[in-house]
């Protein structure tokens, strides 16, 4: 990860603040002074803190840096949002694991393929690789993947019918978002809170998905984003159809419906049209 001081530089500014004020009870105003000039990475607490007193989200000024292969993740990550598992598969195929530098790419990978293995029920070999992101290869900075692949890990549990597992995996994840300060992007968060509203939804849990949906929605409406909005509306009908509340769930997959319009987007339409059917 690479961090942008002169971002940095200009966003503390524009708020009206000294270098020792944005300091002011966080680090040092060295520390402040060597990431504007030189673009040096504080520890995940210290950055996660200026960025919340600039109210700024982390990806403001910090980037992965770019590389041949981070673009390969990202068209990856692409993929997988749009469900296109075999071509996620396939591109991930090309990566050469002995030439990654870094274990925060390693991570990355095997976080990757362990999602392509759990939708093609590789569930063993997915939890091991899973157990790779979050031990061998675990970096040192507190990044959102350790809340991602412990999510994934419940998904695995779950498609194995070891719901105990499952349900206990999915707490941990949303524990790892409420009490540690991970850095990620905001399609990261968006993703992260999705992907735990459709644990709790399969697990039998509507009223922590609601919880989970809303906190996606908060998310995307507090940066003008439609990333997955759509999906989230669709959980949140869904969840309100389990908890026999049909008008709350017609409303919920009516903005569904419009916001996939509204993304030109064929993926959900189907399922959205079934759950509409439901409330005939």
């Amino acid at each position: 990860m690479k961090l942008r001081g002169d971002v940095l530089k200009q966003i503390r500014r524009k708020r009206g603040l000294s270098q020792t004020a944005l300091a002011e009870g966080i680090c040092t105003q060295a520390t402040i002074s060597l990431m504007e000039k030189q673009n040096r990475l504080p520890k995940m607490d210290i950055l996660t803190a200026i960025c919340e007193r600039l109210n700024i989200s982390s990806d403001r000024i910090v980037e992965n840096e770019v590389s041949g292969v981070n673009d390969t993740f990202n068209q990856v990550i692409d993929l997988l949002t749009a469900h296109e598992y075999d071509q996620a598969e396939q591109l991930l195929g090309s990566v050469k694991v002995k030439q990654l530098d870094s274990d925060f790419d390693k991570q990355r990978y095997y976080y990757l393929l362990g999602m392509v293995q759990v939708e093609n029920n590789q569930i063993d070999d997915a939890i091991f690789n899973f157990e790779l992101v979050l031990t061998q290869f675990a970096t040192t900075s507190a990044n959102i993947y350790l809340a991602m692949t412990t999510a994934g890990m419940a998904m695995a549990y779950l498609k194995r019918n070891d719901r105990e597992r499952a349900i206990r995996l999915t707490n941990r994840s949303v524990k790892l978002i409420d009490n540690k300060k991970l850095i990620g992007s905001l399609h990261q968060w968006t993703s992260i809170n999705d992907q735990i509203a459709n644990l709790y939804l399969e697990l039998g849990d509507p009223d922590s998905a609601i919880e989970m949906v809303n906190r996606g929605i908060k998310m995307c409406r507090e940066h003008d984003s439609l990333f997955l909005l759509d999906e989230l509306y669709l959980y949140l009908g869904r969840c309100y159809i389990v908890k026999d509340q049909p008008a709350d769930a017609k409303q919920a997959l009516e903005i569904a419906k419009s916001l996939r319009i509204a993304r030109h987007g064929t993926l959900m339409e189907e399922d959205i049209e079934t759950e509409l059917a439901k409330l005939q």
